[in-house]
C-alpha cells in the first residue's frame, strides 16, 4: 500500500517559528491558515522540494529542522548544519540511515555558466533565477532546460540513498501557484510552467495563455481516449463472428432486459454526444415488438456485451467532463462551456456568438486553469500543493472552492495542502483548517 505523507513539522523557520502541520489523510485537505510572514508559502516550497528531490533548494532556506511523517510508519528528518544539510531516514523494523547532500563548489557553478544565457544568474550555492521574469530554477534543473557536457552533468547528479528514493518517488507531488495565466516554454513546449509578469515586449513575443495549452492539453486527452475506444473495438469486432458461433446456447438475458440493455446503450451514446465525446452519426438499434428467435437473443446478448465494454472506456473522462462543464458553468456569467474535439473547449455566449480564450477575465482563466489542472492533469494518490486559490477569484467562487475540490476528489483520489489568506475559502471548513500562528 502507497505510503502517503501524515504530517510535516518545521522548526525554527526564519529563525522564529516552529510548525507543525498535521494532514487531514480522511478528507484528504489540509488548509493552511496564519497571518502574513508565518511561512505558509514557504511551508508548501520545502514540501514540494523535498517531493521532487530539489535538496540544496531546500538548504536555502532557513530553518533549524524538518521531519515528514508517513503512514508507513517512515520518518524523514532534515537537519540544517553549519557544514550543510543532513538527512535521516527511519522505517520499521529497519536501521537508521543518514545522507547528506554535497555542497555545490563554485568552480562546477562556473563551469555550468559557460552553458547557459545570460539572463541567469547564481542567487544561491544551487539556485539560479532568469533575471527577465524572475523564474528559479537548480543547477540540476537547468542542466535538464540547457544542454551541458556529459562529465559536468555527471558532477551534478546525485544518488539518495534506496529507501528515499522509493519513500519520496512514489508520491507525485505538484506546487500550484499563484502564477499560472501565462505559460512560457523556454525549451520544450509545454513545460507546463507558468509566469505572469513578463516585459510586454517579450509577452507578446514568446508568451501563450495557459488557457489555450489546457484546451490544446484537453484535444490530445479526447483524442487519445478515442483512439483506445477504436483500437478495443476493432478487436472486440474481429472475433464477434466467431464468439457469435461458439455460443450456440441460449442467452442468459430475458429479452425484456435486451431490450432494456439495449435502450441503455442508446442512452449512453446519446450522453457522449451531446457532451462533445463521439460523432453524432450513431443510429439507434430499435428491435420490432414480438419475440426475439434465441439464435438472434444471443447474438444480440454479446453485442451488448461488448458495446458496454467499449463505452467503459469513457466512464473516468466523461465524470470529469461533466463536473468540469457543471463547475465552470456555474461560476462564469452569460457564457458556457463547450467540449469540442477540434479545439478541446470553446466558450458560447448566452446570445450564441463564441467568446475567444482570451476574452475571459483573468478571474475566469485562473478557476478555469486550477479546475482543469485538478481533474484533468493530476494523477491518482498524489500530492498537491495549492498556494492561494483565491487568487482573482470573487467570493462567491472562493465560498465554494473546498466543495468543489471534495467532489474532484472523489472521482480522483489525491492529497491536498493549500494555503490561504480568504476567510471564504475556509469559512464552512474549518475543521479542515491548521493555524500557523493566531488567526482572528
Amino acid at each position: 500500500m502507497l505510503s502517503r505523507l501524515a504530517e510535516f513539522r518545521v522548526e525554527g523557520l526564519f529563525g522564529l517559528y516552529d510548525h507543525r502541520i498535521k494532514l487531514n489523510l480522511e478528507d484528504r485537505i489540509t488548509i493552511v491558515i496564519g497571518p502574513n510572514g508565518r511561512g505558509k508559502t514557504v511551508c508548501l516550497k520545502i514540501v514540494e522540494a523535498f517531493f521532487r528531490n530539489r535538496y540544496r533548494y531546500i538548504a536555502g532556506i532557513p530553518f533549524r529542522l524538518a521531519a515528514f511523517y508517513f503512514t508507513g510508519g517512515e520518518t524523514v528528518t532534515l537537519h540544517q548544519r553549519e557544514d550543510g544539510m543532513e538527512f535521516a531516514i527511519k522505517a520499521p523494523g529497519r536501521k537508521l540511515i543518514t545522507w547528506s547532500p554535497s555542497v555545490i563548489d563554485e568552480r562546477l557553478a562556473r563551469e555550468v555558466r559557460r552553458y547557459v544565457p545570460n539572463q541567469w544568474r547564481q542567487i544561491s550555492p544551487d539556485v539560479w533565477e532568469d533575471q527577465t521574469d524572475g523564474e528559479e530554477l537548480t543547477l540540476l534543473e537547468l542542466i535538464v532546460r540547457y544542454p551541458v557536457p556529459a562529465k559536468v552533468a555527471a558532477a551534478l547528479e546525485e544518488r539518495a540513498p534506496a529507501e528515499f528514493r522509493n519513500l519520496v518517488g512514489a508520491i507525485d507531488c505538484h506546487l500550484i501557484e499563484t502564477q499560472r495565466l501565462l505559460v512560457l516554454p523556454p525549451g520544450e513546449e509545454g513545460d507546463g510552467t507558468y509566469f505572469v509578469g513578463y516585459p510586454d515586449q517579450r509577452r507578446r513575443r514568446d508568451a501563450r495563455l495557459a488557457i489555450k495549452q489546457k484546451a490544446s492539453t484537453l484535444k490530445a486527452i479526447l483524442k487519445d481516449t478515442l483512439t483506445k475506444y477504436a483500437n478495443l473495438s476493432q478487436s472486440l469486432d474481429s472475433t464477434y463472428p466467431l464468439r457469435v458461433f461458439e455460443a450456440q446456447g441460449s442467452a442468459n438475458l430475458s429479452q425484456e432486459q435486451l431490450r432494456q440493455e439495449l435502450s441503455r446503450l442508446d442512452e449512453r451514446r446519446e450522453a457522449l454526444m451531446s457532451a462533445g465525446i463521439m460523432d453524432a452519426d450513431y443510429r439507434a438499434v430499435k428491435l420490432k415488438g414480438g419475440n426475439i428467435e434465441p439464435g438472434v437473443a444471443m447474438a444480440l446478448e454479446i453485442y451488448v456485451k461488448d458495446a458496454v465494454d467499449k463505452l467503459d472506456v469513457f466512464n473516468s473522462l466523461r465524470a470529469r467532463l461533466d463536473l468540469f462543464k457543471e463547475l465552470i458553468d456555474r461560476r462564469f456569467i452569460d457564457k458556457s462551456l463547450q467540449i469540442d474535439r477540434e479545439l478541446g473547449f470553446t466558450f458560447i455566449s448566452k446570445t450564441g456568438t463564441d467568446v475567444p480564450l482570451e476574452k475571459l477575465s483573468s478571474g475566469e482563466q485562473h478557476q478555469l486553469i486550477l479546475l482543469f489542472d485538478l481533474l484533468f492533469e493530476v494523477t491518482e494518490n498524489s500530492f498537491i500543493l495549492i498556494d492561494e486559490p483565491e487568487l482573482s477569484l470573487h467570493v462567491a467562487w472562493q465560498k465554494t472552492f473546498i466543495e468543489s475540490l471534495k467532489r474532484i476528489i472523489a472521482l480522483n483520489a489525491f492529497d491536498v495542502l493549500l494555503a490561504t489568506h480568504s476567510p471564504a475559502v475556509v469559512a464552512r471548513h474549518f475543521d479542515l483548517a491548521v493555524e500557523l500562528g493566531p488567526v482572528e
